[in-house]
């Protein structure tokens, strides 16, 4: 440094920063980089299980024809002699699945890549975050996508509760109830339908009140959202349940945010509409796992609002809002749920589909339950200073198939509240399915690159992973749910 050239005015700035020594206040210091690093958790079991395979042409639906099971329509096998038998019927059933988008733009400028420079690649971390998004997103489409609306939640039934909240005695309460599908709690509102009732609470002094409002189980359904009004006229979102009830503490103000409480919930507050369902038909999706099994079938093949078509022929269990329980050493509603599905088709499920809310109940359940599971004393006398406490049940033994064992697996993109018992393979004669479930594409997930102008912005690449695609379920008849289980 050439000391002529430093001004008396540098010197006095220098000399405004000097004191006694060196501390870490003279913001003399390095700056420790370590690497970029991701919070983001990339679980999709879903879509890392299910078969992929290319539809050999372009079309808007993959389409397929089932024989359906109508052995108990069939006739006599006893004739007499000299005499014809009776010709069997045969059930066939048209079924299209339509291929849809799936998309997970990005964006990152040439700037933004030349300041990383050196500590990351920005181009490249953007796309791989869109394509994990993607990931996560078709996990969620797979298990909740629908493109058919539910039904129409039935008006929710009100009771008086003395304590419990603060209504004031002789206050009327209006309970609204729509019902949302998969793909509602993972992305948007849901069905913002409702329906409206009321209840003016007892005429007691104390304004201690609540109300509680139930409705029943909408088939499919994964959550209620709920509203409430002082008029029944205007209206407030109070709060999202995985089962068909909620206890009113007051009378709503003010939209209130939806419930952290229920993993993965849509933040997006819904808003009640009372003349017609604005939200849980998808327009642009494809029907996911669950909506394959509660759906109707129409009989050209696409599938319908269940009650107005041709039933899947899935098995379905309401559990109204109760809890799972214990009984004869297994869990009530498992055993329930195998028993239908052996007398329906004589197999057994190859896994339970869970949320982690189940798994953590049907664990409490069997271990806390001295019925429920045995133990065994162990033969090694070292093991018994290397005890291992807490425990999971990984498979459940079919009590109605004896020896076939059923795996829980937990996925992120099954909801609270809800069990999918999954059958992946049907070794019927003749059944030509190799794979129950798989997704078809048209086209697989790409990254696609937009060309960019100055007319949208400075220096940049715009882009997305995206595909399309739809899930093919060819036996939702041999798979089984259980819905509207409390925690």
């Amino acid at each position: 440094m050439n000391l002529d050239t430093i001004s008396q005015e540098t010197f006095n700035l220098i000399k405004s920063t000097i004191t006694t020594g060196l501390t870490t206040g003279t913001g003399v210091f390095g700056v420790d980089l370590i690497d970029l690093v991701s919070l983001v958790p990339v679980e999709t079991p879903l879509r890392d299980m299910f078969a992929r395979t290319t539809a050999s042409q372009g079309a808007t639906v993959a389409q397929w024809r089932a024989i359906t099971n109508i052995n108990n329509q069939q006739p006599s096998p006893f004739v007499g002699l000299d005499t014809a038998g009776g010709v069997v019927k045969t059930s066939l059933q048209d079924v299209s699945a339509p291929y849809q988008v799936l998309a997970a733009g990005y964006s990152v400028t040439e700037d933004a890549v030349a300041l990383a420079r050196g500590f990351a690649d920005a181009k490249a971390i953007e796309i791989f975050y869109a394509l994990n998004q993607w990931k996560i997103m078709e996990d969620k489409a797979l298990f909740g996508g629908q493109s058919f609306a539910l039904p129409r939640p039935a008006a929710p039934t009100l009771g008086d509760v003395l304590t419990g909240g603060s209504i004031a005695a002789s206050t009327a309460v209006y309970v609204g109830v729509a019902a949302r599908t998969g793909s509602g709690y993972f992305f948007a509102a849901g069905n913002s339908r409702g329906n409206s009732a009321n209840v003016t609470t007892s005429t007691v002094a104390a304004a201690t009140h609540s109300v509680t409002a139930s409705t029943t189980s909408v088939r499919g359904a994964v959550a209620y959202d709920w509203f409430g009004s002082a008029d029944g006229t205007t209206w407030y979102y109070m709060s999202t349940t995985s089962v068909p009830s909620y206890t009113v503490k007051a009378i709503p103000v003010a939209n209130a945010t939806p419930p952290t409480t229920l993993p993965d919930l849509s933040t997006t507050v819904p808003t009640y509409n009372d003349a017609a369902d604005n939200g849980s038909a998808g327009t642009h999706e494809f029907n996911g796992l669950l909506a394959t099994l509660s759906g109707d079938y129409s009989s050209g093949g696409p599938q319908v609002t269940y009650g107005s078509g041709t039933a899947s022929g899935a098995v379905f269990i309401d559990n109204a809002g109760g809890a799972l329980t214990v009984s004869g050493g297994g869990i009530s509603q498992l055993d329930a749920l195998n028993l239908q599905m052996y007398n329906q088709n004589r197999l057994s499920p190859t896994a339970y589909m869970i949320s982690s809310q189940e798994a953590n109940t049907i664990s409490s359940l069997v271990l806390n339950n001295p019925g429920a599971v045995t133990y065994l004393t162990m033969n090694d006398p070292n093991g018994r200073g290397d005890i291992a406490a807490g425990g999971s049940v990984a498979t459940y033994v079919n009590r109605s198939k004896p020896g076939a064992k059923i795996r829980l697996e937990v996925h992120p993109s099954v909801t609270p509240g809800t069990i999918v018992a999954r059958t992946d393979t049907v070794p019927f004669p003749g059944s030509n399915i190799g794979n129950v479930f798989s997704v078809r594409c048209q086209r697989d997930v790409y990254d696609y690159v937009y060309g960019s102008d100055r007319a949208s912005g400075g220096p940049r690449v715009d882009g997305e992973s995206r595909s399309i695609e739809t899930l093919v379920n060819q036996a939702p008849v041999v798979n089984g749910v259980i819905q509207s289980i409390s925690a």
